[in-house]
Order: structure tokens, then sequence, then C-alpha cells
């Protein structure tokens, strides 16, 4: 009984190191961001460098501020505010979305981004 236990023991260690590992490298690979583009409701509605220091009102219902290479929001109209929970962004492929008021600002780099999946 208790060999059973420890091989149940060192089965999930290796299952959290590989799971710690994966998640290590995906975000090592994830180039620095250059473009944020914000759109609402579907439709692009400002887009912005990211090295700039700006804050961008989105129609009244959310500031976006892009500071120091970092994107946040602040100042949301929705119910919950999730969306200024969600803290600061920076990297390519990383987004805020903000569903109630159909809001989604995602940072873009100039270098390809590449899907092994066919």
């Amino acid at each position: 009984m208790k060999s059973k236990f420890k091989a149940d023991v060192i089965l999930f260690a290796i299952i959290v190191l590989m799971a710690t590992a994966l998640i290590f490298v995906g975000n090592c690979r994830k180039s620095a961001g250059s473009t944020v583009i914000i759109t609402l409701n579907g439709t692009t509605y400002a887009e912005a460098s990211l090295p700039a220091n700006v804050e961008i009102d989105v129609d009244g219902l959310l500031t976006v501020v892009i500071e120091d290479g970092e994107v946040w929001v602040t100042g949301s109209t929705c119910p919950d505010g999730l969306c200024e929970g969600m803290g600061a962004i920076s990297r390519s492929g990383e987004s805020i979305v903000c569903l109630p008021n159909g809001i989604v600002v995602k940072i873009t780099s100039d270098e390809p981004e590449y899907d092994f999946i066919n």
C-alpha cells in the first residue's frame, strides 16, 4: 500500500514540474509588443504605439492607460470592473477584455507569430 502511495506522489510531482516548465517556456517565448489595438464591438477604435505614454478614453466607457511599455484599464463603467482588476499587460498576444462594454485591448508585435497547428 505504501509503495502505491509513494508512486502516486512521485507521479504527481513530475506532472506539476512538467506543467510549470511548460508555462515558463511559453511565457519566455512571447515577444515584446509594439502596438496596442483597442476594439469596440468588433471594430477598431484606436491604435497606439506601446512605447507611447498616453491615456485613451473609449467612448466614456473606460480609460486605457499606456505607460512605460505597459497597458492597463482604469475607470470602467461596467458593474463588475474585472477589466480593471486584470492588471498591466506588456507582451504580444496578451489582452484585456471588458465584455459588458464590448471592448478588447490587445497587444500585437511586428514580429511574425507562428502557429504550429495545421
